[in-house]
């Protein structure tokens, strides 16, 4: 009867993915469908993997069996979101970045995207740099108080609850420290937030950013999955991309992939996937199956 009542829920969910693809759903729908196929996945991989021994031992041991095979599908999954704020979460207003927090204006979608990786229990983390500080634009205490303070906010207006797990930010410009670790394209920041999370495996770690140095910090804390959004300064990628004719997602697996023009991606940040934004590229990998 378990396996019955498995079924039936993953054929359930697989509907509600069909509706995803062929846009059937509006956005709070898709968080929705999304939400659900994230708390099916485990029971699909356990009827997979009760198939793949059926020749082997009592009933209970192939439930041992199954519980294992989850754990080592499961490690491929997503469990952490390393996400860019300035152009990916909020409008990007041009460097050095927000210093009045009434210019602070979320991105269609960034807030539902968070909502998602809420509802499926995967950790987000903003990632971002604020050289505004160091150059004396803005204090500390205003951009952690009162601009994330605002971000926090809206994310919950907007998103019907949404909410990051934490906040990471670098402060010191080029010329403070020309060898600073923290700012990227440094992974400084990147190692904290996979510490601050106890986040040991690279492979279920993902960093949205809309920049060159975003992808690199990623790379450079380990070989985290890049995804980069054709918002903020990403724009230049989506509209080379779409006259191209290249639908997205994409993904970019060396330089010769990359429109003339639009950004020098460096060979030490391939393979590149490219989002429409941050809410397309919450809604793939999350849908994408181990």
């Amino acid at each position: 009867m378990a396996r019955t009542s498995e079924t039936f829920r993953v054929v359930e969910w697989r509907s509600a993915v069909a509706a995803v693809g062929t846009r059937r759903l509006d956005d709070s729908a898709v968080a929705v469908a999304v939400a659900v196929r994230m708390r099916m996945r485990a029971a699909t991989r356990a009827i997979h993997v009760y198939h793949v021994y059926p020749h082997r031992g009592t009933m209970r041991a192939r439930g041992r069996r199954a519980r294992v095979g989850t754990r080592a599908v499961a490690a491929a999954a997503p469990t952490l979101f390393c996400i860019d704020r300035d152009g990916v979460i909020n409008v990007d207003v041009g460097a050095p970045g927000v210093i009045d927090v009434r210019d602070f204006v979320l991105l269609p979608r960034a807030a539902m995207a968070v909502k998602m990786l809420n509802d499926a229990g995967v950790r987000c983390c903003v990632v971002t740099n604020q050289t505004c500080v160091g150059k004396a634009l803005a204090t500390e205490s205003y951009v952690r108080d009162v601009i994330h303070g605002e971000m926090r906010d809206a994310l919950a207006r907007e998103g019907r609850g949404a909410r990051v797990d934490g906040v990471i930010y670098a402060t010191r410009t080029r010329e403070q420290a020309p060898a600073c670790t923290r700012r990227k394209p440094a992974p400084g920041m990147v190692l904290e937030a996979l510490e601050t999370f106890d986040e040991t495996d690279a492979a279920r770690v993902v960093f949205v950013g809309d920049t060159v140095t975003d992808m690199q910090a990623a790379a450079r804390a380990g070989g985290l999955r890049r995804a980069l959004v054709c918002t903020g300064y990403g724009e230049v990628m989506g509209k080379a991309l779409r006259k191209a004719n290249v639908s997205l997602p994409t993904t970019l697996t060396c330089a010769a992939d990359v429109p003339l023009g639009t950004m020098m991606i460096p060979d030490e940040c391939f393979p590149v996937d490219v989002f429409e934004d941050l809410f397309h590229a919450v809604t793939c990998i999350l849908n994408e199956t181990p």
